[in-house]
């Protein structure tokens, strides 16, 4: 088998967090099969997530929702039987797309180690410093884009995030949410040779989080700049790059 054949047979293999994710995601409102009702339930839930991006999951009403999804009232009463499972479904909607988005930077980041000299991947290898500050464009300009341009998709993560630790059956998903995100880190990791690869996914998973509640704590727009330089330190902490 050549090297290209094994590099994507080693991208195409489930991680089985990522099946765990995916297993997880159990929609409870009134099932679709014709494609305008879908469009329509999925309408209602994307109305639900940017509810809960701006008034948090207070403001959610089934009022509130068909106004905002621009829909008959009757429609989210269809759909949804009451709040919960509203909130339940647009968690479920929020989590797969994220980690969709998430899925396609991990491939980006894989795509750059694919194409670096072997040494680059090695701790102490040459070229380590230049791989450091490719990484870290990379996912400086991730991460604006998030802060930035998907604010209320961080804000609406935010406050799913916080709701979980209440209500555990969005806690069940949140944990799949997070271990997948993980997991996906922790492949990158033992790629760049780091020897707790686990343990240093778990902490940049922790420092974007923070990061993202910094930025919609002071009410400001991610600076590229200071963006940047705390993502260079973090990758030069986890590369061992001094």
């Amino acid at each position: 088998m050549g090297r290209a054949q094994a590099l994507n047979l080693w991208h195409s293999k489930e991680l089985p967090e990522d099946r765990s994710f995916r297993e997880s995601i159990h929609y409870s409102g009134r099932k679709t099969v014709r494609a305008k009702s879908e469009n329509r339930r999925v309408q209602i839930l994307e109305a639900t997530l940017r509810i809960a991006a701006r008034d948090g999951l207070r403001g959610i009403k089934h009022r509130a929702v068909a106004r905002e999804a621009k829909v008959p009232l009757a429609a989210t009463t269809y759909y949804f039987r009451d709040i919960n499972e509203l909130i339940s479904d647009s968690f479920m909607l929020f989590a797969e797309k994220a980690r969709e988005d998430l899925g396609r930077f991990y491939d980006t980041i894989n795509l750059v180690l694919d194409n670096v000299p072997p040494d680059s991947l090695h701790r102490g290898g040459s070229g380590r410093r230049e791989l450091a500050s490719r990484l870290t464009a990379i996912t400086a300009a991730y991460l604006t884009e998030q802060f930035s341009d998907r604010r209320e998709q961080v804000l609406a993560e935010q406050v799913f995030l916080m709701e979980s630790l209440r209500d555990e059956r969005l806690a069940d998903l949140a944990r799949s949410y997070r271990s997948a995100w993980v997991a996906g880190l922790e492949q990158i990791l033992q790629r760049l040779d780091s020897p707790t690869p686990a343990r240093d996914a778990s902490l940049l998973v922790n420092v974007v989080l923070g990061l993202g509640y910094d930025t919609l704590l002071n009410r400001r727009v991610a600076e590229q700049e200071v963006l940047e330089a705390s993502v260079h330190r973090v990758v030069c902490l986890i590369l061992a790059v001094h």
